[in-house]
C-alpha cells in the first residue's frame, strides 16, 4: 500500500505529464513502468484535457510476479502550471475561488476530473482507491474521493467543501479521517477557502528564520520517516487544536483500514472468495487497528489535561505575583510581612493561591497519568491476545 512519501511523489509527477512544464516526461506513457520509493508502479490510465488544462494519472503497485495489483489504486491529480498553462489559472479562479464547474463554454477541471473518476469505477469496480494531489490537484483528489467516498492523502489544498454535493458533504461530515490535507502554517495559498471538510492537518514545516509563503506551498519542504510516513515536529503537536489532533488519529485509522481492505480486495480476487481462517485474520487485524487507534486516542487526550492542569499552575502563580505586585504599589509604606499579612485577611495567601491549587492540579496530573499508563497496559495484552489468536 502507497505511504505518505509515495503519494508526494505521484503528486508531483503527475506535473511532468504537461507538455508546458518545466519538468514534462515524455516517457510518462500509459502502461510503462516506473520505481518509485523501492516500488514498481504501472501507469494504467492517463487523462490530459486541452480545453481546461487539466492532467490526471491512475496507477497501481507490481505484484511479486510483475503485473499491476489492481485491487489498489492511486489516482494522482496535477496543480496548476504557473509556467504556462493560463488554463490552471483560470481554473484557480473560477472552479476554488468561486465554485464553479464550468471554465467559459466547456466544461472545468473539476468535471473532468469526475470523467476520470467514473472510468476508474467502471474499469475496476473492486478496486481500492486513493486519490493525491497538491494545490489545485489536491483540490480536485478531495473533491473526487468526496464524491466518490474514497480516501484521499494530498498536500497543499485549497479546501473544496463549497462546490461538494450535499450528499459529499454528508459522507464527508460521517467519516471524519477518510480526507487528509496536509497543509504547512505559513502557506498562504494552501490554507484559502477555509477547511469545511475538517480534512485539514496543519504542520509546521518553515524554511529559515523567516518563513516564505511560496516555498511553504512547495511538495519538497515535507519530511518523510523510513516508512515513508510523514514526519510531524514535535513543535507542531502543541500548536494543534483538538480538532486537529482527533483529525490526525482518525488519518492514521482510516490508513490502516484500508491497508486491511486492500488485503481483503487481494485474497477475495485470488481465491474468489475469503475461507474461515482469511476471515479471521482480517477481524483480528481490525480488531488491532482500533486498539491501537483508542490507545492513540487516550494518548491525546491525557496530553490535553495534562497540559491544560500544567497551564493552570502558570496562570496560579501569575495571579500570585500580579497580586503583590499590584498590592506593592499601592502600599508602599507597609514591610513586605505586613503587606501579604494584610493581604491573608481577605483570603489571599500564597499558600491558597499557588500551593493548594498546584497541589490539586499535580494530584489530577498523576492521576490522567496513571490513566493512560493503565489503558496502555490493557491495550498491549489485548494485542499480545490478538496476535496470539491470529498465530
Amino acid at each position: 500500500m502507497a505511504t505518505d512519501k509515495d503519494y508526494n511523489q505521484f503528486s508531483d509527477i503527475v506535473y511532468w505529464l504537461d507538455p508546458k512544464h518545466p519538468d514534462y516526461d515524455p516517457t510518462l506513457k500509459e502502461g510503462s513502468i516506473k520505481q518509485y520509493n523501492n516500488q514498481n508502479y504501472q501507469i494504467l490510465k492517463i487523462k490530459t484535457e486541452s480545453s481546461n488544462g487539466m492532467q490526471a494519472m491512475a496507477i497501481a503497485p507490481l505484484d511479486s510476479n510483475g503485473y499491476p495489483d489492481t485491487t489498489q489504486l492511486t489516482v494522482a491529480y496535477a496543480g496548476t502550471n504557473f509556467d504556462g498553462d493560463w488554463k490552471d489559472v483560470v481554473t484557480d479562479a473560477q472552479t476554488v475561488g468561486l465554485s464553479l464547474k464550468q471554465f467559459g463554454w466547456n466544461d472545468g477541471q473539476a468535471v473532468s476530473a469526475q470523467e476520470f473518476a467514473d472510468w476508474i469505477k467502471k474499469t475496476y469496480p473492486h478496486a481500492v482507491v486513493t486519490t493525491t494531489g497538491h494545490s489545485l490537484g489536491q483540490y480536485l483528489a478531495m473533491m473526487i474521493a468526496a464524491e466518490n467516498q474514497w480516501r484521499n492523502v494530498g498536500f497543499n489544498g485549497p479546501d473544496p467543501y463549497g462546490i461538494l454535493s450535499p450528499d459529499a458533504r454528508d459522507w464527508v461530515k460521517n467519516n471524519p479521517g477518510m480526507l487528509t490535507n496536509y497543509r504547512n502554517f505559513a502557506d498562504l495559498i494552501g490554507n484559502l477557502m477555509g477547511n469545511g471538510t475538517g480534512a485539514e492537518i496543519r504542520i509546521g514545516y518553515f524554511e529559515g528564520n523567516s518563513p516564505n509563503p511560496l516555498k511553504a506551498h512547495t511538495l519538497t519542504l515535507w519530511s518523510f520517516d523510513e516508512n515513508g510516513r510523514l514526519l510531524i515536529p514535535s513543535t507542531t503537536y502543541s500548536q494543534m487544536s483538538e480538532k486537529e489532533l482527533q483529525q490526525n488519529l482518525m488519518s492514521k485509522f482510516v490508513a490502516s483500514m484500508y491497508m486491511i481492505k486492500s488485503l481483503e480486495a487481494k485474497l477475495i480476487a485470488s481465491g474468489g472468495g475469503l475461507s474461515g481462517t482469511e476471515e479471521l485474520f482480517l477481524d483480528a487485524s481490525i480488531a488491532r487497528a482500533i486498539v491501537v487507534t483508542a490507545s492513540d486516542v487516550l494518548k491525546v487526550a491525557m496530553s490535553q489535561i495534562i497540559k491544560f492542569y500544567q497551564a493552570s499552575m502558570d496562570e496560579a502563580e501569575e495571579l500570585w505575583t500580579t497580586i503583590v505586585s499590584k498590592a506593592r504599589s499601592v502600599s508602599s509604606e507597609l514591610s513586605e510581612a505586613e503587606m501579604e499579612d494584610s493581604l491573608s485577611t481577605v483570603g489571599f495567601t500564597q499558600a491558597e493561591i499557588i500551593s493548594s491549587t498546584c497541589e490539586e492540579y499535580q494530584t489530577k496530573i498523576s492521576e490522567a497519568r496513571e490513566i493512560g499508563e493503565t489503558f496502555e497496559s490493557l491495550a498491549s495484552e489485548i494485542n499480545s491476545q490478538i496476535v496470539a489468536v491470529v498465530q
